[in-house]
């Protein structure tokens, strides 16, 4: 399958290179094949030196010529084409005209697409299929420092962990910013529990009922303090709460849209062509 696969991406490489004007500049020619100047100069990157350039022509000839040779090689080949076989020259021509399409669509889309999707739209999506949005894994809200070990400051990062005065919230924000190893302070922002036991040596086998006993959780190894406030948790199989599915939500309301637009273009196209009188089925 590879094989036929890679003869038809050469062949319309081939194909392509056929329907140029023979007068230009042939670099290259294996059998019925020329690679021109202009071709050649297409592939060169930009801004390389001299010598990179040199380097990067010598292995791009040496590369098209056995490519071209092995294309020739096939193209002669009679197993190739016998009747047990793909039509290659149809595959050449279904494969063009699904890049044409594919083309089309792509720009249709980066042009008439909109991409501004509001809360509301989000919540409502939400609320209309809370059923699928179900955890697999385990989420918590934390406020989380990690000091030193010998810092001055853990009896007085504790003490502001546990508060929920504002003024403590901006006094905990500048002591991590200053002096903390690591820290995460944004309790509103949900993150996978797995991802913070990859930073806090935390060990429980029961999570449920460590989240359920434990608001303030410190810990030490030989280098580190953790102390961190978990605000809030959902286990997983629960339903997922909105903020922690919003931008997932988001990329299902524009991809809802972009399959919308697609459609309606495919749909207005082919009506076009029939109040044209451009399509025609025959018996």
């Amino acid at each position: 399958m590879f094989k036929y696969i890679y003869i038809l991406l050469l062949a319309v490489f081939v194909f392509s290179c056929n329907l140029k004007n023979d007068d230009r500049k042939v670099v290259a020619e294996v059998y019925d094949y020329k690679l021109y100047k202009d071709e050649l100069d297409n592939q060169i990157p930009k801004g390389i030196s001299e010598q990179e350039k040199k380097l990067f022509i010598d292995n791009y000839i040496l590369k098209w010529s056995k490519d071209h040779s092995i294309l020739n090689k096939a193209a002669n080949n009679s197993l190739i084409f016998s009747n047990k076989e793909p039509d290659i020259e149809k595959q050449v021509a279904d494969y063009r005209n699904s890049l044409i399409i594919y083309s089309y669509e792509t720009r249709l889309v980066e042009q008439k697409l909109d991409t501004n999707v509001n809360y509301d739209e989000i919540k409502k999506f939400y609320t209309d299929h809370k059923s699928e949005f179900t955890l697999k894994d385990d989420i918590v809200q934390v406020s989380f420092i990690k000091l030193d070990i010998n810092s001055e400051n853990i009896k007085q990062t504790r003490k502001l962990l546990k508060s929920k005065k504002e003024e403590d919230a901006v006094k905990l924000k500048n002591i991590a910013e200053d002096k903390a190893v690591n820290y995460f302070l944004d309790k509103n922002t949900w993150i996978l529990f797995d991802d913070l036991i990859k930073e806090v040596p935390l060990r429980t086998n029961n999570r449920n009922i460590y989240f359920s006993n434990n608001k303030y959780v410190e810990v030490k190894d030989s280098l580190y303090t953790y102390m961190l406030m978990i605000n809030n948790y959902r286990i997983r199989d629960n339903i997922s709460p909105l903020n922690f599915e919003y931008n997932r939500i988001r990329s299902i309301i524009i991809n809802m849209r972009k399959i919308a637009l697609i459609e309606k273009m495919e749909h207005d196209v082919y009506n076009e062509a029939l109040d044209n009188g451009a399509i025609k089925i025959f018996n």
